[in-house]
This record gives structure tokens, C-alpha cells and sequence, in this order.
């Protein structure tokens, strides 16, 4: 029996496995080919088949939403991820069982996200050149001619396996930090904070921030558009713009399996003085004035980090900065201001005291100094330290 190409995925869905399925409704659409199912939902077996398969990010090139027999046309950097890296077309196919029946998870299934429309298992097929979906089942020499040339990936969604919690992703930490100059580090901290659940990126300038750093994060130099996944590198090792800065945060979110990608931004979301109207980064000086004006409409409380601070200097000398634990506990949506690597200035220093005990340790004042305890730790440890602490607290 032969079936349209846009038919292609029912004929699989009605044929191969009518016990997963027993209800498959087609409706006909504008254009008389559009597809609607009524999935049930997956066992316990098959939802652990879903750990294992690769994820991948859909929420850069498309603006489609997910929903069930949504297609989502893969980039070619994904595709050759899959392909060559994943081998996920190339595994040797097993026998069907005899009553022709075959799991919803097999061995062509991906998980795909967006940022918006939550996790979903999706069914992955080979477009060809005329714009029609092989189901697999043409001749070896139309495979192998496919696998040869350039071809193009489409994910058909099958079935949501998580939904997207809106009100956990708004009340997500903000991270804003002082560039660093060595990428090996920066990668570090940008990875780290990412699978701790960071909302917010934003990098600020303080007195001791290297130049060197933010030259090289506002540069955007342009990247190979095949750098997220390892097949190319970027001409410059120590090139740190908002582009490779996205790839790091995309490829941590795909492997930790959270539902979205923090926004890496210089935008704090407050008014810019006039003398910072432009391209540059925000001061942190400027940054904590602001903030403590009360422009938070969501009640976002600035948590300034300080080191050297024990919890004899936190009771006798320093009676306005508070543990991190705390803070934490008493505040549900924070965000870290997270020194450079030289640590602040006196200048820096000053204001924070003079903002932090005008407050008296107020619950609802709008910035906050904290303590990360006795030691000296480097710029991206007090960063995975804060947020790995709002994680424990807040992350459920």
C-alpha cells in the first residue's frame, strides 16, 4: 500500500505500532494533509529508553511550535551531529517482532526542546532533495546516495514527555559577574552555573575587570556555525563573545536536561544612565545604585557576594552582611553580583556598606550583602558556589 509522503509517519504510526496507538485520528486540514493524534501515554520501560537518547535544542532556528506531528527541520550542524557523531542512521536495523508490532522509542527517536513548549519525544526523518520524507524503507542505492551527499533532518514530535513550568523558569537565579580573561574558565563557570538552573547572564564591569576581557566579549567575532558541536573551531582560543558564550549555555542545557537556555545578555533590565547609553557593559557601581532605587517590579533581590567574610567578621564587624544560606532562605527570587578576579575595590567596598547598612538588614530591602565564607575563592567558584547554594534551597 502506498501512501502520500506527507502520509509517510500515519503509515508508521497506524502499521508498525497499532498497540501503542490503537486511536490515530487524521483530520483533513486547509490543504487536506494535516495530521492530528491522540497519544497515550509511554510505560515505565520506554520512558527510561528516553534517558538515553540524544537531545537537542530547537529554539534558535525555529519558531515552530511543539505539539504533537509538529515538524522540525534539524540545522546542519545538528544533522551531522546525529549522523557522524551520533551515528543515529547508520545503526544496523533489528527484525521486527513477528506480529509486526515495534516500540514508540527506537532507534531513529530524539529529544527535542525549545525553551517553551517543554521536552518531546521525536520520530527522526531523512528529507530528500525533492522535499519528501523517506521513510526508510527505499532501496540501498537510494540510502546510500542520501548518506553520501548533504542531507537534511526533520523531527516529527510523537509525544510530550515534560511541560514547561513557566513560574520555575521566571523565578530561575541571575548571575552578573565580572568577563574573565581565560576561556578555559569562562567555559567553566558558564557551564556550571548553567546546569545549576541560572536564569540570567549578564556580565558587568567592575574597577578590577580586565580590558583585555571585555574587548574580547563585545568583539562578536563570528564563529563557525558548526562550533557547538565540535566539528570546527573557532579562529581565536581566547574569543569570548555573546555567540560561543549561547553555544556553551545550549550544549550544558541539552546535557543537564533542563527545559531552557538562560539568557546571556548586558541588558540588566533597569534604565541606563545617559553617560552608559551604547554598547558597553554595565558598571557595577551603577548597577548596585540603580538597583537599590526599588526599580525591581518582581521583587528581585541583588545579592552582593563577599569574600573574607566569617561568621565572626559577619556578627561583630560586618553586622550587614549576611550568610548566603539566609539570604537564600528568606529571599525566593535573587540575583548574584559576583566580583572579578582581582576581588573589589576599596571604592567598590565602600559603596556596598554604606547601601547594605542603610537597610538594617531589612527583609524587603532591595540589595543585600552576603558572605561565601572565610576563604578567597576564584571569580567562576563563587559563581558555581552561589548558585549551587540557590539550588539546594530553591530547586526542587
Amino acid at each position: 500500500m502506498k501512501f502520500p509522503a506527507a502520509f509517510t509517519s500515519t503509515y508508521y504510526y497506524t502499521k508498525l505500532i497499532p498497540s501503542i496507538l490503537p486511536r490515530c485520528c487524521i483530520s483533513s486540514g486547509a490543504r487536506g494533509r494535516s495530521l492530528r493524534m491522540n497519544l497515550i501515554t509511554l510505560d515505565s520501560d520506554e520512558m527510561k529508553k528516553c534517558w538515553n537518547l540524544p537531545r537537542l535544542y530547537v529554539g534558535t532556528h525555529s519558531v515552530v511550535t511543539l505539539s504533537a506531528g509538529a515538524s522540525i527541520s534539524l540545522s546542519q550542524e545538528q544533522t551531522h551531529y546525529l549522523t557522524k557523531v551520533m551515528r543515529l542512521l547508520k545503526k544496523k536495523r533489528q527484525k521486527p517482532p513477528d506480529d509486526e508490532n515495534n516500540e514508540i522509542v527506537d532507534r531513529d527517536c530524539i529529544r527535542i526542546f525549545n525553551g517553551r513548549d517543554g521536552e518531546w519525544l521525536a520520530k527522526v526523518h531523512v528529507l530528500e532533495q525533492n522535499g519528501d520524507e523517506s521513510d526508510g524503507n527505499k532501496n540501498k542505492r537510494k540510502r546510500k546516495q542520501s548518506r553520501q551527499g548533504d542531507i537534511t533532518l526533520v523531527a516529527e514530535c510523537i509525544y510530550q514527555l515534560r511541560i514547561q513550568d513557566r513560574e520555575k523558569d521566571a523565578a530561575r537565579p541571575w548571575l552578573l559577574f565580572s568577563p574573565l580573561k581565560k576561556q578555559s574558565r569562562m567555559k567553566l563557570l558558564m557551564e556550571k552555573c548553567t546546569e545549576l538552573g541560572t536564569g540570567f547572564i549578564i556580565p558587568v564591569v567592575s574597577d578590577r575587570t580586565e580590558g583585555s576581557a571585555v574587548l574580547s566579549l563585545l568583539g562578536s567575532t563570528a564563529l563557525d556555525t558548526d562550533e557547538l558541536y565540535g566539528t570546527k573551531r573557532s579562529s581565536s582560543d581566547n574569543d569570548m563573545s555573546f555567540e560561543r558564550l549561547e553555544l556553551q549555555a545550549i550544549e550544558a542545557s541539552e546535557q543537564c536536561e533542563r527545559l531552557n537556555i538562560p539568557c546571556i545578555s548586558k541588558d540588566v533590565g533597569i534604565p541606563p544612565p545617559a553617560e552608559e547609553l551604547g554598547s558597553a557593559l554595565w558598571k557595577v557601581q551603577d548597577v548596585v545604585k540603580q538597583w537599590s532605587g526599588g526599580w525591581e517590579e518582581q521583587n528581585r533581590v541583588l545579592l552582593i557576594c563577599r569574600e573574607r567574610c566569617s561568621e565572626e567578621n559577619v556578627s561583630n564587624e560586618k553586622a550587614s552582611v549576611l550568610t548566603l544560606l539566609n539570604a537564600l532562605h528568606s529571599n525566593n527570587q535573587v540575583a548574584f553580583l559576583v566580583g572579578p578576579e582581582g576581588g573589589w575595590s576599596a571604592e567598590e567596598e565602600a559603596l556596598f556598606d554604606e547601601i547594605c547598612s542603610k537597610y538594617n538588614d531589612e527583609d524587603d530591602a532591595p540589595v543585600k550583602c552576603v558572605s561565601l565564607g572565610a576563604s578567597v575563592l576564584r571569580a567562576e567558584t563563587a559563581s558555581i558556589l552561589a548558585t549551587g547554594a540557590w539550588a539546594l534551597v530553591h530547586d526542587e
